[in-house]
């Protein structure tokens, strides 16, 4: 049994926010650097499938691959890649295939090719499944997604699960965007009925999940030591690697939540700029018009530059682009998935060629807001204000249930 672990049972909820008020910047430990500065003991003598990608380093850049490949007594078994690929090279959407770990001869099984969940001839053999993945926190990512199916197969085969804990690049303080869930919107961007911007860790996450939806699993958490839920990202001195190919930095992160929604749309969110869902426009979009619009909005916490940009791939590649740039002057103020909605509304009353795309029945805009409510009240013309009207009494109720699962104190 892990030391510092939480069992999914809450039996040990406390023991993670014992740190004392206040904190050290650049002080943060992962659950890797925990797991390392035990020696790896928690899983002495197991056979590990370690769910992983290249963000599984510890804060000294060390990756989890080769430390557990050389721990005495653990086995690395087998590794298992989420989207974007072992390494994080493939672009949204990729398929990826199986492969073979070149150091160590570990076969790789791909989570996001021909299965997303680890089957049971995978799982064969298998003591414990490590998670060790930094997500965004953000619902529409998929890498909660592939946690939430790991601990289904572990529940499944009796595998036990070990969650090693990462931030939350958003903070742990705010539940925001979260309209309605239609449960015919469930999908891999959406995969169970909560905010958009949940406030979680992955770790928390996990836990969540478990007693939200009644699995019978041995879930763990190695959580980290010094992370508290107000710290930005950069607080924690951690380095950040890029958790997919489009998202470079944390003031990514920050925005994505709210430009996200246009990949749902014909208007590009940046992929294939330096500054991919931080820039967001169309050739058939004046910047002006469009900037000018929402500054008169007055949304807390951000403004908008009039732009320009040639996307090198991904929608209008090799056009010329107008459009906005997303200034975040007020993180702490700046509700993105509101914000989202406002975007949304903004190009579709300026800009007669702006659609959403997907298919009919099956628009990807309604995947990623778990919901047809919020398309369909664009489409009839709605004001965002009362779009979001009721959101804050589901944010409440969840930030107050989810609570439960929290193992790190307020700020």
């Amino acid at each position: 049994m892990l030391p510092m672990a939480v069992a999914a049972d809450g039996s040990a909820a406390g023991r993670a926010s014992t740190q004392p008020r206040g904190y050290n910047v650049h002080n943060v430990m992962t659950g890797l650097d925990v797991l390392v500065d035990q020696r790896f003991q928690p899983i002495a003598g197991c056979r590990v499938g370690l769910v992983t990608n290249h963000t599984g380093v510890t804060r000294r850049l060390r990756d989890n691959v080769a430390l557990l490949g050389d721990a005495i007594d653990v086995t690395l078994t087998a590794l298992f890649a989420p989207e974007h690929g072992l390494l994080g090279v493939e672009q949204a959407g990729a398929r990826v295939g199986d492969a073979t770990e070149r150091r160590t001869g570990v076969p790789v099984h791909s989570l996001y090719g021909a299965n997303r969940c680890p089957t049971q001839e995978q799982l064969s053999g298998i003591d414990v499944l490590v998670f060790d993945i930094q997500a965004v926190g953000a619902r529409y990512y998929t890498y909660l997604s592939t946690l939430r199916l790991v601990l289904y197969a572990a529940a499944e085969t009796g595998a036990g699960v070990l969650v090693l804990d990462r931030p939350n690049p958003l903070g742990g303080l705010c539940a925001e965007g979260f309209p309605a869930f239609d449960e015919e919107c469930r999908s891999f961007v959406s995969c169970a009925p909560m905010p958009i911007r949940h406030g979680l860790t992955v770790g928390e996450f996990a836990r969540w999940v478990v007693a939200v939806e009644g699995l019978d699993v041995a879930l763990e958490v190695a959580p980290m030591h010094g992370w508290r839920r107000d710290m930005s990202f950069e607080d924690t001195g951690l380095p950040w690697v890029a958790p997919s190919p489009n998202m470079p930095s944390a003031a990514t992160a920050r925005a994505y939540p709210a430009t996200c929604l246009l990949e749902g749309t014909n208007c590009s969110e940046g992929r294939g700029t330096t500054l991919p869902f931080e820039v967001f426009g169309a050739p058939w979009v004046d910047a002006y018009a469009l900037a000018d619009r929402l500054n008169a909005r007055n949304l807390a916490g951000v403004k908008f530059r009039p732009t320009s940009f040639t996307p090198t791939f991904s929608k209008h590649a090799g056009e010329a682009c107008e459009g906005a740039q997303l200034h975040i002057t007020d993180a702490a103020e700046f509700a993105a998935v509101r914000c989202g909605v406002e975007i949304l509304r903004a190009l579709m009353d300026c800009c007669a060629e702006f659609e959403f795309i997907g298919r009919a029945d099956r628009r990807m805009v309604d995947l990623l807001l778990g919901t047809r409510s919020v398309r369909e009240a664009l489409e009839g013309g709605a004001a965002p204000a009362d779009i979001h009207a009721d959101w804050a009494r589901r944010e409440r109720a969840f930030a107050q249930g989810a609570g439960e699962h929290w193992l790190y104190p307020h700020g």
